[in-house]
């Protein structure tokens, strides 16, 4: 049985690669987007339980998917946790107001990452982890 589903959106395929056989090892359904425009499409479409969503992607800036995804009524609640390699302050900063619920820097560990999908997965724990 599925933990849920996890909307995986990188432009690199290596990371995504990476991420969905860990996230799958773990029990996750895994939907996997290239950019943007295929992120928002595929929130609408997968209601995920949990978002990790780069910064940089072509034709759509990270933020403003996390704004449109966040204009959705039914994925307004949904965590999601940008990943960047530009883990300076001003990006976390603007992550946390866009309303994610954290920061992944790149390069990251793929159990600590494992592991806050997990948290971030079980409803309950999401308060816990947003505050």
């Amino acid at each position: 049985m599925s933990r849920g589903t996890v909307l995986v959106t990188d432009d690199s395929p290596d990371i995504r690669q990476i991420l969905r056989r860990w996230l799958t090892a773990a029990g996750f359904t895994v939907v996997e987007a290239a950019n943007g425009q295929d992120a928002v499409r595929l929130a609408r479409q997968h209601h995920p339980s949990v978002i990790l969503l780069d910064l940089c992607l072509p034709g759509m800036h990270g933020l403003d998917v996390a704004a449109h995804i966040r204009s959705e009524p039914a994925l307004e609640d949904t965590p999601i946790l940008i990943m960047s390699g530009y883990a300076l302050q001003p990006a976390i900063r603007a992550a946390k107001t866009a309303g994610c619920y954290g920061f992944i820097a790149k390069p990251f560990d793929l159990e600590s990452v494992t592991r806050q999908v997990i948290a971030l997965a079980t409803p309950a724990s999401r308060a816990v982890n947003h505050a």
